[in-house]
């Protein structure tokens, strides 16, 4: 009994409470705390709900209609007008003019181009990339170009080394670049072979401009001033309007004779898709032929060294010349060689080779005649040579004025290091 009334007292105490909760807080307003916390959920929502918009559906407009933007990679053979077509959107005919400003004519593989379409109906066009930024909007049909700003800087340097064991391996120890070190043997090479030449003691000397974009690793390098010592030879260079002379305004680099006989008739052009003459099918004829009489003298065209004298396959009796670092020529079909001439020697423009003939697979008595860059054939009848002329007294002068300022560092390099 006495169980049963303290039970009933706690369920009295327990609704009671209950009823006076009910009255309090029944159709009361939301506490200060409660409104902003609901107000603090419900801005969290709308950022998500936005981020989400901004990221799937990127812009919204007034008509609450959303632009939708496709990013393209260009990659290799895909234009502007191919990616509009997929998209069945015609290309606007601004773009396809070709002038100064438009820079959405020709794209480049790995452009960025952005594209935002409203109802299916172009928007804007935006190329990107490491140099410039174009945009075209088809509501004012105009192309605006924007040229990014690329924070460059020079940095001069001089480099110098005694040659040990090879010209290479010293370089790369004097802290020259493998490309920079074949800056230097292009502006040696017409006077000094890299691979026969060099003597143990020899010596060098470089003073260069490393370029630097956007505080990057220096992309591109320029020679100011180079001085090489060979065989106790003294070879300067200087740098003027892209080429290299020595301080009396000579060219380093040579001329190249115009044909390698006199009193010749071109009797085969250079032809990629020749008839052969004797076998009767399609074969690329890469040098020019010089038709004359059996016994004429063949010249060298530049100076250079001899790296074949002998027999070569269909060119019979041939002699191939090394022209500095880039250029080789080829004199095929000869008759017999010059009794002076042989492998690894030196020869002089102009000077005798051999003598015309048809050995190896030839027609009658003529000589071939090939000219070859970095290796690959071209026709040198096409090729403009640099002439190779002294500068003049009012050019000298310029190049003493450019030179003026590092005059005491080429003086320091020569009578310290180049011994």
């Amino acid at each position: 009994m006495v169980y049963t009334i303290r039970k009933f007292r706690v369920f009295m105490v327990v609704a009671a409470i209950l009823i006076i909760s009910t009255y309090l807080y029944i159709d009361k307003p939301y506490s200060n705390y409660d409104i902003n916390h609901i107000k603090e959920i419900d801005n969290k929502k709308i950022e998500e709900i936005k981020d989400y918009y901004l990221k799937n559906i990127n812009i919204s407009n007034d008509n609450n209609k959303y632009i939708k933007v496709k990013k393209i990679f260009i990659k290799k053979n895909q234009t502007l007008g191919l990616i509009l077509g997929k998209l069945n959107i015609s290309t606007p005919r601004l773009i396809l003019k070709k002038f100064k400003s438009n820079s959405l004519y020709k794209l480049n593989v790995k452009d960025e181009i952005i594209i935002k379409l409203l109802n299916k109906k172009l928007v804007s066009i935006k190329r990107k990339n490491k140099n410039i930024e174009c945009l075209y909007e088809s509501n004012n049909n105009k192309i605006t170009k924007i040229t990014k700003t690329k924070n460059n800087f020079k940095e001069q340097l001089v480099f110098f080394n005694n040659i040990s064991n090879s010209f290479y391996n010293s370089a790369i120890k004097s802290g020259l670049s493998p490309n920079e070190i074949m800056l230097f043997a292009d502006i040696f090479g017409w006077d000094i072979d890299f691979s026969l030449d060099i003597r143990k003691g020899d010596s060098f000397g470089v003073v260069l401009e490393r370029i630097y974009s956007n505080g990057k690793k220096y992309d591109r390098s320029t020679i100011k001033y180079a001085v090489f010592k060979n065989k106790n030879k003294i070879i300067e260079a200087f740098r003027y309007n892209n080429k290299y002379y020595n301080k009396k305004g000579t060219p380093l680099e040579k001329q190249f004779l115009k044909a390698p006989i006199d009193f010749y008739r071109i009797s085969s052009h250079f032809n990629r898709k020749r008839l052969h003459p004797i076998f009767k099918s399609v074969r690329p004829h890469l040098g020019t032929d010089y038709a004359a009489p059996k016994g004429t003298p063949v010249y060298s065209t530049g100076d250079g060294i001899i790296i074949h004298k002998g027999r070569k396959g269909g060119y019979g009796k041939a002699v191939i010349i090394k022209h500095g670092n880039i250029y080789t020529t080829l004199y095929g079909h000869l008759s017999k060689y010059h009794k002076r001439i042989r492998a690894g020697k030196r020869v002089k423009q102009k000077q005798i080779i051999g003598y015309v003939g048809s050995t190896g697979y030839a027609t009658g008595p003529h000589v071939h005649y090939e000219f070859r860059v970095r290796g690959v054939h071209k026709n040198s009848l096409k090729i403009k040579f640099k002439k190779g002329k002294k500068l003049s007294k009012k050019n000298i002068n310029n190049l003493k004025k450019i030179h003026q300022t590092n005059i005491n560092k080429y003086t320091w390099l020569r009578k310290n290091y180049i011994k």
